[in-house]
């Protein structure tokens, strides 16, 4: 049936990859709504809670550019289906956690399984859509993000109705998946690829060493900042305000999913105004969105959720087209490169989370969230450097 009709199958499992992408990316979203209260029951701090998910990222964003170069090399599809299973057991059982050990390894098991899944899945997305990568990839980053915006709700929700002991039921649908994707998405031919036969080491300072790719995980890491920063502490202001588990996952839904819909986007607004002022908007808008948000969050509470659902738009409206971008620039490594961009540079921001964390309980979290969202905004000076076009076959020097 492939050999009939291989475009055919090729989008069945850009669909499969998707859809796998969110469910994975579901699991990877429960923890940030009910982390103030597993905080509260477990008896640990704001700053002790952000140094368990530190942990986790270390393990997982920051070791994809590994997973990547396993990706890139064997051409099996391990990753998406232990990935998938190690996300949904361990991160549906955050809700059971007794101590701070126990939340941590949840945590970092739970994140490692989606540090599997990401750099292969996106790998074979690139590998499948044929001339359609830049649309393809918007359709999978956006359903992983759709994902990420549904986690806090169902987390937030069994929370909520049944508690939080109830949330390992959650896993269930993950392990179902697991099994669904590995059979759907088709074996890999390893001469269908790009062979990469360098080492490691080699392939690790090629991409460092690439200063267009060194801007573009800039790029992502600065997205990150913003979206990591609000997704993990407005919920903790929030509950201080007296709003429940449930309004706030909806809300931080609300906030993923004009995420999603501008990923899903941006590949549409390149087309008309070009790379280079997307990522502008990405990076700049944001910060006068967050004045305006801050200002208005105790005083018009309906404006100030306008106000944040335009910031999670505009913060990822170029996250698709960075992806893309990145891959082109060096094709000879696309899983490792997904590591990078969509899981290292985000591990970045991770391994910082102890420190946003602390400061945010020295100086209040308005203040550290208007310094973070600043960030971006002064550093978008240095998107001057990047080519005003990088073609499908760009090779930077």
């Amino acid at each position: 049936m492939e050999q009939n009709n291989p475009k055919k199958e090729n989008k069945k499992a850009v669909a499969w990859l998707a859809l796998g992408h969110g469910m994975a990316d579901c699991y990877s979203g429960f923890i940030n709504p009910i982390l103030p209260f597993i905080v509260a029951k477990i008896g640990i701090t704001l700053g002790i809670a952000t140094c368990a998910l530190s942990i986790s990222q270390l393990f997982s964003s920051m070791m994809q550019p590994v997973f990547g170069f396993i990706a890139d090399k064997w051409r099996k599809r391990f990753f998406i289906f232990w990935g998938m299973l190690m996300a949904s057991i361990f991160l549906s059982m955050t809700g059971i956690a007794r101590n701070f050990t126990q939340l941590t390894l949840c945590l970092v098991i739970g994140g490692v399984g989606v540090g599997f899944y990401h750099p292969q899945a996106t790998g074979l997305v690139a590998k499948y859509s044929g001339e359609q990568t830049t649309r393809d990839m918007s359709l999978f980053i956006a359903s992983g993000t759709i994902g990420y915006s549904l986690g806090p709700v169902v987390s937030s929700g069994i929370t909520s109705v049944w508690g939080l002991n109830k949330l390992p039921f959650a896993a269930i649908a993950g392990i179902i998946y697991a099994f669904l994707v590995f059979l759907c998405v088709p074996r890999v031919k390893k001469e269908e690829f790009v062979q990469n036969r360098a080492s490691f080491r080699t392939s690790l300072f090629d991409i460092l060493k690439n200063p267009i790719v060194r801007l573009l995980i800039m790029v992502s890491a600065l997205k990150s900042l913003v979206t990591s920063g609000f997704s993990v502490l407005l919920p903790f202001l929030w509950k201080d305000m007296g709003y429940s588990a449930i309004q706030i996952g909806t809300v931080m839904f609300v906030f993923l999913t004009a995420g999603a819909i501008g990923t899903y986007l941006s590949s549409k607004f390149e087309k008309i105004v070009g790379y280079k002022k997307i990522f502008y908007v990405s990076l700049c808008v944001p910060f006068l969105l967050a004045i305006l948000f801050l200002y208005s969050l105790k005083t018009a509470p309906l404006l100030s959720f306008a106000l944040f659902v335009a910031i999670g738009f505009t913060t990822m409206l170029s996250m698709s087209v960075n992806m893309v971008l990145a891959q082109r620039t060096m094709p000879q490594y696309k899983s490792m490169i997904s590591g990078f961009i969509g899981g290292f540079s985000w591990g970045i921001v991770g391994v910082m989370l102890p420190a946003i964390g602390f400061v945010a309980e020295k100086i209040g979290i308005t203040t550290t969230l208007l310094i973070i969202s600043a960030i971006p905004f002064v550093l978008s000076y240095l998107l001057r450097y990047l080519p005003d076009d990088i073609g499908e076959n760009a090779d930077a020097k």
